[in-house]
Formats: structure tokens, sequence, C-alpha cells
């Protein structure tokens, strides 16, 4: 019988070393542009919630309370003597039940929107809270965004955003004759 002679494993020899270093590089490199994807998408929702948020406190605020505004004493020399005595114009009132509906809409709108603005990771933005005090406005809002990328190791696949935006529309300072701004 011929007896198989083996050789004895050396663990000295360092053949294919460096192909498990590539390979533990390849997958740090693939996790980490997942990662980058995940947190740039966040960052692009977010901005794009704001703008949502933004676009449609400015809706709102521009709801004018058209009974408040037009009541008082005001005449043509209003606005010159204000400019004169450094006086501080009022707020423009504010008609909250218009801007309620107004900003509704404007989230609606957003929402229904297939443009660059809003972003396709962007779902399901709500209105959480709005404030109205008759001279200015706060909204706040929240959105899901889908992550290209299922986080590692959990089940994470989407995250909460929220945005906050609050307006009060003031007359700009200047010469008005019949409505015009002269300066």
């Amino acid at each position: 019988m011929d007896v198989m002679k083996r050789k004895p494993l050396n663990f000295s020899d360092d053949r294919g070393s460096l192909s498990v270093v590539i390979i533990g590089l390849f997958i740090i490199t693939v996790a980490a542009l997942m990662v980058m994807s995940d947190v740039a998408t966040v960052i692009v929702a977010k901005r794009s919630l704001a703008q949502a948020t933004e676009a449609a406190a400015q809706r709102g605020v521009h709801s004018l309370n058209k009974n408040a505004y037009y009541t008082g004493k005001g005449t043509m020399f209003t606005a010159p003597l204000a400019v004169i005595t450094q006086r501080e114009h009022a707020a423009i009132p504010i008609d909250c039940n218009q801007a309620v509906l107004d900003v509704i809409f404007e989230l609606h709108s957003w929402s229904n929107d297939t443009g660059s603005m809003k972003r396709h990771e962007l779902q399901g933005l709500v209105l959480t809270n709005l404030e109205c005090d008759g001279t200015s406005l706060e909204i706040s809002t929240y959105a899901e965004v889908k992550l290209p990328f299922k986080v590692p190791f959990t089940h994470i696949d989407s995250a909460v955003l929220t945005s906050t935006a609050g307006t009060t529309n003031q007359v700009q300072e200047g010469f008005y004759l019949f409505g015009i701004r002269l300066h």
C-alpha cells in the first residue's frame, strides 16, 4: 500500500492575502456609497419639504382680511408721514379662515406636482399645525421619505421629516402714489 505523504500546513505563506484585503475594501466602499445615497436622499427631500412648507405659508399669509385692512383713518398722507416720522407700518391683516384653505390647497398642489421641485421619494405630505393670529402665520408639516437602500441589519427603509415656516406680510417702505410705489 502506498502511503500518501501530505505536506504540513505552512501558515507563513501569504499567497492570496491581497485578495482578502481587496474584497474587504470593496465591501466597505459599497456600504459607504449606500449610506451616502441614503443621506443625500434625506437632505434633498428635507429641502423639498421645506420649500413646500414655505410656499404654503406664503400663500396663506397673502389671504387679505379686507374688512380689517380697509378700516381706519388712513389718507394719502399716511404713508409719507410714516416715512418722515420713522414710524413702523402695521402688519397687513390676514383672513385666518381663508389662509387655512389656501395653505391646504397649496400643500395638496405640491403633493400632486410632478415637477422638479418635488422629490418622488417624498410621500404623504401632512399639515400638522397651523397658527394664525391675524397678522402672522406659522405652519408645520411632516412627510415620509423612502430611502433608496435599506439600512443593513435593520428594518429601516424610510424616515420621517418635519418642517416649520412662519411669515408676516408687511408694507414695504417707500412713497406710494395711487398704489404705485415710487420709492
